[in-house]
């Protein structure tokens, strides 16, 4: 439990802020299939892949006051608290925690807006389900027919910013 608030507290630190539940979904999915060693597993849901024990770790940092939930504009948005650092620094310096988050890809991911994400995400869930790249594909404009507009350059950002 203490390695998932550690990546969570290193992941809030380095990008300041994310808004919305379903961005930091997709976030830490598509982080994890880049390679990072995030130890949610994911399920298929409405908005694309979901991981109920990242939305409990999150819920548990909120209430030891590490991290901010605060809702805006109708979105929540995420940010770590100066205990949250705090925390962080400690598991870093007395515990020696450490976990690389790859900064091109995070920052890529942050341009992007949720939708583009979970049209992403939910491409990339389908080809670790064992669908070629053609079947996850047909499957993302089947599912997500309202964000059909996203499908090409989402297989693209995959192909571009996730895959390598």
């Amino acid at each position: 439990m203490i390695q998932h608030t550690y990546r969570l507290l290193k992941l809030l630190d380095a990008t300041g802020v994310i808004r919305g539940r379903k961005k930091l979904q997709k976030m830490v999915h598509l982080l994890k299939s880049a390679g990072m060693e995030f130890p949610f597993n994911y399920q298929y849901h409405h908005y694309g892949p979901y991981s109920a024990p990242l939305q409990e770790t999150m819920n548990h940092l909120i209430q030891q006051n590490y991290i901010e939930e605060r809702l805006e504009a109708g979105a929540y948005v995420y940010q770590i608290t100066d205990e949250g650092k705090q925390f962080k620094t400690l598991l870093e310096t007395k515990g020696k925690y450490s976990f690389a988050v790859d900064e091109d890809v995070m920052k890529a991911l942050l341009e992007k807006n949720s939708q583009f994400l979970e049209v992403v995400s939910t491409y990339v869930f389908l080809l670790e389900s064992g669908d070629t790249s053609e079947e996850a594909k047909a499957k993302t404009l089947e599912l997500k027919p309202h964000l059909v507009e996203y499908v090409d350059d989402a297989i693209h950002f995959y192909e571009q910013q996730i895959l390598q």
